[in-house]
């Protein structure tokens, strides 16, 4: 497997390491995402705090899987630029981007600063069909069953 260019530049920068492949990591970090949506999917939508956390691990789970299939792990800050390369490679619109940024942001900066603020019922439901849909994309991309 060829690791294309932009991932060669994030290790170039410090962003990225490179890491040996873990043979199977792959395809339990898909399972896994697989395990979140079906959680997602399942948790009453009016709590969508629970929802939407569930499909957030889900789509790291994701994340987790490219980073796996190139060779690289994020190092510091550079959890946010592989969560933007990924999304870039599973050929996210610019408004799915921009919600899986925010995500991210809300997650991390209140998760560990501060109480997580309410979440919009239509907020959790983006992202659980985010997930749906990058499911399969992550599988084409890594090869994963």
């Amino acid at each position: 497997m060829q690791r294309p260019i932009e991932y060669q530049n994030l290790i170039k920068t410090g962003a990225l390491e490179e890491v040996a492949q873990t043979p199977g990591a792959v395809a339990q970090y898909i399972e896994n995402a697989k395990n979140y949506l079906a959680s997602a999917k399942q948790i009453d939508q009016n709590l969508s705090m629970q929802r939407f956390t569930s499909a957030y691990e889900g789509y790291f789970q994701l994340v987790q899987a490219v980073q796996e299939y190139y060779g690289v792990r994020a190092k510091g800050a550079g959890r946010n630029l592989v969560i933007q390369r990924v999304g870039s490679d599973l050929n996210m619109s610019p408004a799915e981007m921009a919600l899986i940024i925010k995500a991210h942001n809300r997650r991390n900066e209140t998760t560990y600063q501060s109480p997580f603020p309410p979440v919009a019922k239509a907020e959790a439901d983006a992202l659980v069909g985010i997930l749906e849909k990058y499911v399969p994309e992550a599988c084409l991309l890594t090869g994963a069953p």
